[in-house]
This record gives structure tokens, C-alpha cells and sequence, in this order.
């Protein structure tokens, strides 16, 4: 029976070959190899100004890729993780396409069909639209006439362009005393506004236009009327990286000396409550809060005040509480939280990376003390509520830095900068190393800002400085402080110069709408 089985296999095995005569007359084609040359594939543009234009280089082993009735070509386009919204731009082997897209992040696919062989290929893009003023630094100072002047050095776009007389066309009435003009970053939507404060008056704008109302003002977010105007002149905390990420609650000083404090976990988003800056024990006395304001960059866990009207820090750890608490003292503790018996006032105080190696910590903050003689720099631990050090400066070193203009502190050096009588100088605060160096720049222009960059660069240390002359308007350089153990040196960065500028006062990064 097998045997029967196998003979009959062999007869349907030679059928089957037998039929296969091979004459050698078959139509064979070579398949055809597109390949796409090394090209930028993440583009920022700008809606309504750019034009994105786009040749991937592309190259075939066959065929000509001009030729239009072999090869076919579509540019589609979808904003991004959305499958079922797509768009075709264009048709054209290179693109040139006008940007009308609303803003957001785009996918965006070449596609090719050679119609003769009936195979595809694609390539894949980014596109992110953006308005002028999507993503940048946004300056804020004092125009030829004292009054405040915002402009933006926009990065939004295929090239960096100044933007200038956003104030004035914004719809705000004319502003004294510019403090600052910002964006609060990506948190919820009802806490991201753009932000202008200045000594007269304090308002939001809309994100995309920078448009606004004298309505347009803090009041909008409380739940209570205090019976007199809340001005902010401070908001907390910073943004904490490149994409605009920050802490998700909120910190607000205004110029009465009441402070607010809310968090994206709130029932009602957006809005802000009571006034923190009282204590348990008298919920109806407000002790005035400074401008400083200090905080963990990195984790917002409890934030620190400070009031000048008792000399004496005070904690924050919750928004829940409508109070705030004294600190208590530690043995560990390098300085006391309460200043009164020390006679010392705070100069001025800052958040920085400090000690925040690899992002294992959360930085510390600085506070510059002073008693009318000797001057202190305080460093301190936020979130652990931990006085670290008390450095004094030596008068002999640092005559100056009681009475200068402008303080930034180092994030990666134990170096406070300053400026007085329009030099720049750098004291090292490490004891058994202080010195004071005086630092060369390449104007002799007024100075009128200088600030740590904590956002674009983290950790990189790079000091923004501002000047201005009365003959060509305001500059802005950035320089990276360099690691010379013997003497403090700045590296200037050649292709971060922006010149004819207003007189800027403060500076800060937006990097979404």
C-alpha cells in the first residue's frame, strides 16, 4: 500500500514539473531604490509669516524623480497623535507651502509612489507651528521716554527675529517701573497666562496675541474682595527646563505685601483663596511678605518668605492652611531664621541649581544679608527647611557689595556676582578661598540687568548680561561662567548677542503657547 502511495506522489510530482517549461521569455524589472539624503526633520515655523520649504534630496537607482508620469509625490500633513486628520499640502517633490496651520505639533510625510512598480516610500517630518511670540526670550525694561517696554527675541521660527513695542500695541495703559514679563509655563490651562508686572500696574495677556484689558488684572483669580487693589509683583516658581516645564502650584506677591498660594489640585482651577502671610494664632493680622521668594526649582514641596517688617523667615507647606508657620530652629542650623536680634536686613535672595549634581538634588537658595556694616550670604535647603551655611564677606574683599546694583548667584560655583558702579565682580564666598575678581567685558555701556539662566540651560551656568547706551539702545550677552579654580572668568557666546533693544530690566524663556 505504501509503495502504491509513493509511485503515485512520482507521477504527480513529474506532472507538476513538466508543466513548468521554462523558454526563458519572462519580463523581469529591477526594483527601484529611493533613497533620502541627511536633512533637518523637525521644523519651527511661524503661522501666517513663514514659508516651510523642504527638498529630503531625494535619489533613485531608476528613473528620473522629475519625471511626473512615473513618480508621484504628496506632502501630508496631521497634528500629532491624530490618525484621522490629515491634510495634503502639496503635491510637489520639494515643498514650499505658506504656513496657515493653527498652531500646535504637526507629523508631516512625504510620500512617494512609482507608479511603474507600483511600490511606496515615505519619509517622516516634525512641523511645529507656533505664533511670534510661542517661544523665545521675553525682556521687559524702560523705553527712551521711562515708560515700561516689553519686547520678545522670538524663536519660534525658521530664523531668530526681535519683536519689538509689544506694550504698546498690547491695549494696556502706559506702565512705570517694568518688574517683569513672563510666561507661567505648562501647567493647567487655567494657570498658563502671560504675565506683566511693573510697579503701576500688574496684568495678563492672551498667549497668542499678547493682547489685554485694563480688566485683565489679578482680582480675576480671587475668591475674595479685600477691598483694595492686589497687584502682583512677584510670581513663583520659575520654569524648570527648556520646555517650559514647571511646579504646578503657584505663588503670588503683590505689592501690599499679601501673598497667595494655590495648586493645580484645587477644586476650583485656577483661582486663589486667602492670604497666606498670617500666622495660626492670629488669622486676621498680615505680616507684609518681600518679593523673595524661595523655593526648591526642581520640587515645590514647601516654599520659604520672608517679611522686612520682622526681620524673620517664614515656611509655607501647604495651600490647604490659610496661614503660614515660624521655623523651628534646628542645632544643626549654620544662621537663625528669626533676624531681629542679629540687626541683619535681607538685600536680596535667589533659587539656584547649587548642588543639584546629575539632578539628584533639589539646588538651594541664597539670601544676601546685611547689617548696615558687614554683609552674609545665608544657603539654605528649602524643602528640608535645612540653614546650611552662613558665609561672611569680608569688608576688606568686598567693600561694595552691600550697596551694588545687581546680584546673581552661581549655580555651579560657590561665586556670587555683582555689579557696582558699572563693573562687574565676582566673590568667591568658599571659606579660607574669598577673593573678589573684577570681570572685563566687551562694552562699557551701562548695565542694566545681569541673570542666571535656570530654564534654557540648566546647569550650565550661562549669566545673561544687559547694557545700554543712549547712541545704539540695549544689548544682551550671554557668557558661561568658566571653572578656573584660581580666578572667576566669564566665556562670552558669540551667537548670543542681540543688540537695539529697549533698556532691559528682567528676562525670562517661553517655550509653548
Amino acid at each position: 500500500m505504501k509503495q502504491f502511495i509513493y509511485i503515485w506522489l512520482g507521477i504527480i510530482l513529474l506532472s507538476v514539473v513538466s508543466c513548468y517549461d521554462d523558454k526563458g521569455n519572462y519580463d523581469y524589472h529591477d526594483i527601484n531604490e529611493i533613497t533620502f539624503g541627511d536633512v533637518n526633520t523637525t521644523y519651527n515655523v511661524l503661522l501666517n509669516i513663514d514659508t516651510l520649504k523642504i527638498d529630503a534630496l531625494v535619489e533613485m537607482s531608476t528613473g528620473d524623480k522629475t519625471d511626473a508620469s512615473r513618480f508621484q509625490y504628496a506632502w501630508i500633513i496631521s497634528p500629532i497623535n491624530t490618525s484621522n486628520q490629515k491634510d495634503t499640502i502639496s503635491t510637489e517633490r520639494v515643498l514650499n507651502y505658506f504656513i496657515s496651520l493653527a498652531p500646535n505639533t504637526y507629523d508631516l510625510y512625504l510620500k512617494i509612489w512609482d507608479k511603474k512598480t507600483d511600490v511606496h516610500w515615505k519619509k517622516k517630518f516634525t512641523v511645529i507651528v507656533g505664533t511670534p511670540y510661542s517661544r523665545g526670550i521675553m525682556l521687559i525694561g524702560e523705553d527712551v521716554n521711562g515708560y515700561a517696554d516689553a519686547q520678545m527675541i522670538s524663536m519660534s521660527g525658521l530664523d531668530t527675529v526681535v519683536i519689538k513695542n509689544v506694550l504698546a500695541t498690547s491695549g494696556l495703559p502706559a506702565l512705570k517701573g517694568p518688574i517683569s514679563f513672563f510666561h507661567t509655563g505648562n501647567q493647567g490651562e487655567e494657570y498658563r497666562q502671560v504675565w506683566v508686572l511693573s510697579e503701576s500696574g500688574s496684568y495678563y495677556l492672551d498667549r497668542q496675541t499678547l493682547q489685554g484689558t485694563e480688566s485683565d488684572v489679578f482680582q480675576n483669580f480671587l475668591l475674595e474682595d479685600y477691598g483694595e487693589p492686589m497687584m502682583p509683583i512677584a510670581i513663583a516658581p520659575e520654569q524648570r527646563d527648556i520646555n517650559g516645564k514647571v511646579e504646578g502650584n503657584r505663588i503670588v506677591v503683590c505689592n501690599n505685601g499679601y501673598l497667595f498660594y494655590t495648586g493645580l489640585n484645587m477644586l476650583t482651577y485656577g483661582t486663589y483663596s486667602f492670604p497666606l502671610n498670617c500666622l495660626q494664632d492670629d488669622l486676621s493680622k498680615y505680616i507684609p511678605a518681600s518679593k523673595y521668594l524661595f523655593y526648591s526649582i526642581q520640587s515645590l514641596k514647601k516654599f520659604i518668605w520672608y517679611s522686612e517688617e520682622t526681620d524673620r523667615f517664614y515656611k509655607v507647606e501647604g495651600y490647604l492652611n490659610p496661614y503660614s508657620d515660624t521655623i523651628v530652629p534646628k542645632i544643626s542650623d549654620a544662621f537663625v531664621w528669626d533676624q531681629k536680634e542679629t540687626g541683619r536686613k535681607l538685600i536680596y535672595g535667589e533659587n539656584t541649581w547649587n548642588e543639584a549634581k546629575a539632578w539628584v538634588s533639589d539646588g538651594n537658595s541664597f539670601a544676601l544679608m546685611g547689617d548696615g556694616t558687614n554683609a552674609f550670604i545665608y544657603k539654605f535647603y528649602v524643602n528640608n527647611l535645612e540653614a546650611k551655611n552662613c558665609y561672611r564677606i569680608s569688608s576688606s574683599v568686598a567693600t561694595d557689595v552691600l550697596s551694588a546694583d545687581f546680584y546673581a548667584f552661581s549655580s555651579t560655583r560657590s561665586v556670587l556676582f555683582y555689579v557696582k558702579n558699572n563693573t562687574l565682580y565676582a566673590y568667591n564666598y568658599d571659606i579660607g578661598n574669598e577673593r573678589v575678581d573684577m570681570i572685563p567685558l566687551e562694552t562699557t555701556d551701562e548695565i542694566t540687568m545681569l541673570k542666571f539662566d535656570l530654564t534654557m540651560e540648566p546647569m550650565k551656568d550661562a549669566l545673561y548680561i544687559a547694557t545700554y547706551s543712549a547712541i545704539e539702545g540695549g544689548s544682551l550677552r550671554k557668557y558661561y561662567v568658566g571653572n578656573n579654580p584660581d580666578k572667576v572668568e566669564l566665556k562670552s557666546d558669540p551667537k548670543a548677542v542681540w543688540k537695539g533693544l529697549t533698556k532691559v530690566k528682567n528676562m525670562s524663556w517661553r517655550a509653548l503657547l
